[in-house]
């Protein structure tokens, strides 16, 4: 029923005439959301507030989170701290600086993104920007906090929504086009923000603005107690290969001017990888690999690295692994501990229940980072368990 009534709220709206005419739809944009959740029973604590700030009508203009800037010039526009709601009342319940708005899971690396026009507008273009490495979701967004995303320049209109798509808008007024574009994620820890701008070429400079929060993992701000964990640079390279496979080698450096303890690298490799030295192999879910120190090794010095050497067989000459991306605890954390999801430490029957609260779900206990709690965290967590 709550669907239904959105999608006639939003029939009906489609009726008025309209300034504004899009939003992303992954990764999910704040508005967007909050609308598909349907504003009159908002699902979850930030987005209860920021209706608390101005109101339901903002999401249900979810498509119109636009401003008219000349030359191009953003910031003299829209100040510090309202980027999200572009400086606009109706829309400033969006500045809200917390770290429960809904985030989509992503991975470094090139991601389809798609920004759903319900009514498109060419000449145009986009710009795509992404919070720098460093970034406090606690903290209002500034424009100094946001830097270039490649792949923008990429975007192309096509639709519709595709077959089975549950978007109520698909198929009316235009609707189930979008605009998709392969944008360049890059290596990132925790929770922060891609701002896509999306710029008409017409005589009263009309942009549309989308807000979409982006959960890398490794950071719990539910703690606020709890040292942060850092990203340490991460690189690949072979020393030999041969017909069917090679030998290589991951280096880990610790860039920062901390000591780390405990560290843990992830990467993409169509590849089955035979053997692994310096380094414990803690999970394979298709072709994404999660590696975490030894008992040997857990401890890197500012500038210090660890090179973590392995043995493996692919089909294509030379191919390399993706994505790929370590972070390591600063001093006084403990290492992570996939499979723990009540933070005792210990991995038990209370986790699973835990954990089965969540199944179907994106949730802090996808320990695979593939946007579901399901089977394959469930063999994380059992291959952990134990004591940390």
């Amino acid at each position: 029923m709550k669907r239904i009534a959105t999608c006639i709220a939003s029939l009906l709206l489609a009726a008025v005439p309209a300034f504004g005419h899009g939003s992303m739809a992954d990764p999910i944009s704040r508005t967007y959301k909050i609308f598909l959740d349907n504003p009159q029973t908002p699902q979850g604590a930030a987005a209860a507030a920021a209706i608390g700030v101005a109101g339901t009508q903002a999401f249900y203009d979810w498509n119109e989170v636009t401003r008219n800037v000349p030359g191009y010039d953003y910031a003299a526009v829209i100040p510090d701290g309202q980027l999200p709601g572009v400086g606009r009342e109706k829309y400033a319940g969006l500045n809200l600086a917390r770290t429960d708005w809904y985030a989509t899971p992503v991975v470094a690396g090139p991601r389809e993104c798609r920004f759903y026009a319900t009514t498109p507008h060419d000449p145009s273009f986009f710009k795509a920007y992404i919070t720098r490495n460093g970034y406090d979701p606690r903290q209002p967004l500034r424009w100094s906090d946001l830097e270039p995303v490649a792949g923008a320049e990429t975007a192309l209109l096509r639709g519709s929504c595709g077959a089975g798509n549950t978007d109520c808008n698909c198929g009316t007024n235009g609707a189930g086009l979008s605009y998709y574009m392969t944008l360049q994620l890059p290596q990132r820890v925790g929770r922060h923000v891609l701002y896509v701008i999306w710029q008409r070429i017409d005589p009263n400079n009309e942009v549309f603005f989308s807000t979409s929060d982006l959960d890398y993992g490794g950071v719990d701000y539910g703690n606020e107690g709890a040292p942060p964990v850092i990203p340490a640079a991460a690189t690949f390279s072979f020393s030999s290969q041969w017909t069917g496979g090679g030998q290589g080698a991951f280096t880990i450096t610790n860039a920062s001017t901390q000591t780390i303890r405990g560290w843990k690298l992830e990467f993409d490799w169509v590849a089955d990888i035979n053997s692994m030295w310096n380094g414990v192999q803690q999970s394979r879910v298709g072709n994404h690999y999660v590696v975490t120190n030894t008992d040997y090794n857990d401890v890197l010095l500012p500038g210090a690295s660890v090179v973590v050497g392995c043995t493996a067989s692919y089909a294509i000459p030379g191919l390399l692994p993706t994505s790929i991306a370590a972070v390591g605890s600063v001093p006084g954390a403990p290492p992570e501990c996939d499979g723990d999801c009540n933070g005792d430490r210990v991995v038990d029957s209370a986790d699973l229940g835990i954990m089965l609260g969540s199944w179907g779900q994106a949730s802090n206990f996808d320990f695979d980072g593939d946007g579901t709690t399901n089977g394959a965290d469930l063999a994380i967590a059992l291959a952990a368990w134990g004591p940390c």
